[in-house]
């Protein structure tokens, strides 16, 4: 799990979860409930994808399409700097920068659009291991990111169905890109399961449901 580096402003000091519109104080209960609004969102963006140019503002607005009910710096860059055990990820003052050298080689590659699958999953998993390097907002980098890389997987008439891959997985491919820059576990997990786009909207009982508020009154 990302840790701060320093003073993490984003905590509440009593309890040590972040802070969060729904008023929670209770770790388990805000990541459930983020969880769900979350998913509930990325089911929208699966329907109507967001436009952009496939840079640090377009990867913004995906952040803050799923969080923004949760967060209110949803979409907004980090001002401290974050670590994964003995690995540290861009610094908070570099995260501009480093940003706009990534997405300025995308833009090169096209957003990647007109490869064979396989070409798309080796050059999708690479950008997706430097973005997890970036990692450019306090908490919900892994769905963003991914989210990200579905949209240009969109751009190519494809779609990922990350829901596949297990959280423990995913978290483990993370781990071995940013400490040795080895993507070739996330070029699996995209080309195993990268399927021809679906357009067509489905029943409305299968999207998922976001939490009610009187739910979430109960659960603080």
């Amino acid at each position: 799990m990302q840790k701060p580096t320093g003073n993490d402003h984003y905590l509440d000091m009593e309890t040590g979860v972040l802070k969060n519109k729904l008023g929670i104080k209770n770790q388990t209960i805000l990541q459930e409930l983020e969880a769900d609004y979350a998913a509930a969102r990325a089911y929208e963006l699966a329907q109507t994808p967001l436009h952009g140019q496939f840079d640090l503002a377009h990867l913004k607005s995906v952040h803050k399409h799923l969080f923004g009910d949760v967060y209110d710096w949803a979409g907004e860059l980090r001002d401290i700097d974050l670590a994964k055990g003995d690995n540290y990820f861009a610094n908070h003052t570099h995260i501009v920068s480093a940003a706009r050298s990534i997405f300025e080689k995308l833009a090169k590659e096209n957003a990647l659009a007109g490869l064979t699958t396989s070409a798309f999953a080796d050059r999708a998993a690479c950008y997706l291991g430097e973005i997890n390097a970036l990692h450019p907002f306090r908490s919900g980098n892994g769905r963003a990111q991914r989210e990200f890389i579905n949209h240009l997987a969109y751009n190519n008439g494809l779609s990922i169905a990350w829901n596949n891959t297990s959280q423990e997985e995913m978290a483990e491919a993370s781990t071995e890109s940013l400490h040795s820059g080895d993507t070739t576990w996330f070029a699996g997990f995209i080309r195993d399961n990268l399927y021809p786009r679906v357009t067509v909207a489905q029943p409305s009982n299968t999207a998922p449901k976001k939490p009610r508020k009187a739910a979430q009154s109960k659960s603080k």
